[in-house]
C-alpha cells in the first residue's frame, strides 16, 4: 500500500514540474502580447499626433495660398508654425517640418503637385490651390515587445494631409470682356460705372452666361440645371478655384429664380429663390440705387444731372451710332469721347476711378455733377439716407455681400450648354438694385476694379 502511494507522489511531482514549464511558456507569450498592444497602441496614438500635426499645417499653410510668390512664402510660413505647435510621442516630441516636406498644386491629388520651393515666380504660382505636408517618418521606440525574439526595438510611422480651397467666393456669373471704351479701363469696364450684365456679351441683349459652379474641366457640366445652381447662387460661391489663363463652363440664359436667388442679398427669400438666411445672409446695407427713384437716398440725391437710365449705353461694335440688338448686332459700352451726360446710368454708388474726387465729376463725365456726395460712397453709409438695414428677421446681415466676384471671360466661344470660355480676371461688381423685378429682369451692378490677388478668398479643407 504505501509503495503504491509513493509512486502516485512522484507522478504528482512530474506533473507539478511539466505545469510550471507550460506556466513559463504562457507568461513568456503574454507578455509579448501585451507588449504587442502596448506598443501598438503607443504606434496608434504617435501616429495619431503626426496626423494632427500635418492636418494643422497644410490647412495653415493652405489659407495663405493667392496666386503669387508672397502666397507660397507665407504658406510655408504658416505651416511650420502650425506643425510646431504640436508634439509626437505621446506629446513628449515638438514636431517640425520645413518646406523640403510640402509641394503645391493645382489638385489634391499627387500627379497635381510640385515641391512648393520650385514655385519661384507668380506665373508658377497662379493656379497652385492645394497644399500636401508630410511629416516624413518619424522613429519610437518599442517597450515591451523587445522581449520577442528577432524583433526590431525601434518602429517608424509618419503623417501625410492635403488641404485646399473650396466653397470660393465666385458668383456663377460670367460676364465677358468688352472693347477699349477709350478711357482708362480694365477689361473693358470702368470703376464707379454701371453695367447690365445681359448686354456686356458679343451675343446681344438679353443672354447672360452663367457658369457651372462644380466643374472648370472643359465639357464636363455636372451642375447645368437651374435647381443644381440655386445653392451656390444664393451663397455666391463655386466649388472650384477659377485661374486666370484656365476655363469656365458656361450656360446661356436668365432664369427667374436664379435671378431671385442674387436678391437674397437684399433680404429677399422666397419659396422660389430658396435661400436660407444662414447660408445666404443679407448685405448690412440692402439700400437700392435705381436712378428712377425720386425719395431721399436716391442717386439724385448725390448726382447733380439726373440720371435717365440705369447703366452706361451700350451701342453696336459694327455701328457706334445704333443701339446694340439681336446677334447680329452684339453690344459694347458707348466710347467714351461719344458720351453725353444721358448716356452715363448712376455713378459711384459704391466705387470710383482709382484716386478721383468728387470734384472732377465734370471732366469725367462730360459735364456732370456731384452735389451732397456721401464720403466715402453711398453703399459704405451705416446709417442716414442712403443706409436701409436688412429685414429683422434676417439681421445683422454681413457686410460686403453685395458685392458680386465674377469671372470676366473671353466670350467668343461661349453660350449654350457647357461651352468653355477662357477665364481672363475676376472683377468686383456691386449690385446697385435687385435683379428679380417684373418687367425688368437682369442683373445691374457697377464695377469696382480686379482683384488685387489672382486668386479669391475661399473656405480650406482637408481632401486627404
Amino acid at each position: 500500500m504505501s509503495k503504491h502511494i509513493k509512486c502516485n507522489l512522484y507522478g504528482m511531482q512530474r506533473q507539478q514540474g511539466a505545469v510550471a514549464l507550460i506556466v513559463a511558456i504562457c507568461l513568456v507569450s503574454l507578455v509579448g502580447m501585451l507588449g504587442l498592444v502596448l506598443d501598438l497602441g503607443h504606434l496608434y496614438v504617435t501616429r495619431t499626433e503626426l496626423q494632427n500635426a500635418a492636418d494643422s499645417s497644410s490647412l495653415s499653410g493652405a489659407k495663405e495660398l493667392n496666386g503669387k510668390v508672397t502666397g507660397i512664402n507665407n504658406a510655408i510660413t504658416r505651416a511650420i508654425e502650425a506643425a510646431g505647435k504640436n508634439k509626437y510621442n505621446l506629446n513628449s516630441t515638438a514636431v517640425t517640418v520645413t518646406a523640403s516636406n510640402m509641394w503645391v498644386g493645382s489638385c489634391p491629388s499627387d500627379g497635381c503637385m510640385v515641391p512648393i520651393s520650385s514655385v519661384t515666380s507668380d506665373a508658377l504660382a497662379g493656379d497652385k490651390t492645394f497644399l500636401k505636408v508630410d511629416t516624413g517618418l518619424r522613429t519610437i521606440n518599442t517597450w515591451f515587445i523587445q522581449v520577442l525574439p528577432s524583433v526590431a526595438n525601434t518602429t517608424q510611422t509618419f503623417g501625410l494631409a492635403v488641404a485646399g480651397k473650396y466653397a470660393v467666393d465666385i458668383t456663377p456669373i460670367a460676364i465677358c470682356e468688352l472693347p477699349d471704351p477709350g478711357t482708362t479701363h480694365e477689361f473693358g469696364y470702368e470703376r464707379g460705372v454701371s453695367y447690365k450684365v445681359s448686354e456686356a456679351n458679343p451675343i446681344g441683349p438679353g443672354t447672360m452666361f452663367w457658369i457651372d459652379p462644380e466643374s472648370n474641366t472643359p465639357g464636363v457640366c455636372p451642375a447645368t440645371s437651374t435647381n443644381d445652381t440655386l445653392p451656390y447662387v444664393c451663397a455666391g460661391k463655386v466649388g472650384f478655384t477659377p485661374i486666370v489663363g484656365g476655363t469656365v463652363n458656361t450656360n446661356t440664359g436668365i432664369s427667374v429664380p436664379q435671378l431671385s436667388a442674387l436678391d437674397s442679398r437684399f433680404g429677399d427669400y422666397t419659396p422660389q429663390n430658396k435661400c436660407d438666411v444662414s447660408t445666404a445672409p443679407p448685405d448690412t446695407n440692402v439700400k437700392e440705387y435705381r436712378y428712377n427713384n425720386a425719395g431721399v437716398g436716391s442717386p439724385r440725391n448725390w448726382m447733380g444731372t439726373d440720371p435717365v437710365q440705369q447703366t452706361v449705353t451700350f451701342v453696336q461694335r459694327t455701328n457706334v451710332n445704333n443701339l446694340c440688338g439681336p446677334p447680329s448686332r452684339p453690344c459694347m459700352s458707348k466710347p467714351y469721347g461719344l458720351r453725353t451726360v444721358g448716356n452715363y446710368g448712376v455713378l459711384w454708388s459704391g466705387y470710383r476711378k482709382t484716386g478721383a474726387v468728387v470734384s472732377q465729376w465734370p471732366t469725367l463725365y462730360s459735364g456732370n455733377t456731384a452735389t451732397s456726395y456721401p464720403e466715402p460712397s453711398p453703399y459704405a453709409q451705416a446709417s442716414g439716407s442712403f443706409y436701409t438695414a436688412p429685414p429683422a428677421s434676417a439681421q445683422p446681415g454681413k457686410a460686403g455681400r453685395r458685392v458680386l466676384n465674377m469671372v470676366i471671360v473671353d466670350c467668343t466661344t461661349a453660350g449654350g450648354v457647357c461651352r468653355p470660355a477662357p477665364v481672363l480676371a475676376v472683377g468686383r461688381f456691386l449690385m446697385q438694385r435687385r435683379s428679380d423685378v417684373a418687367g425688368d429682369r437682369d442683373v445691374f451692378v457697377e464695377f469696382g476694379g480686379l482683384l488685387p490677388t489672382p486668386l479669391p478668398t475661399s473656405d480650406i479643407k482637408l481632401y486627404r
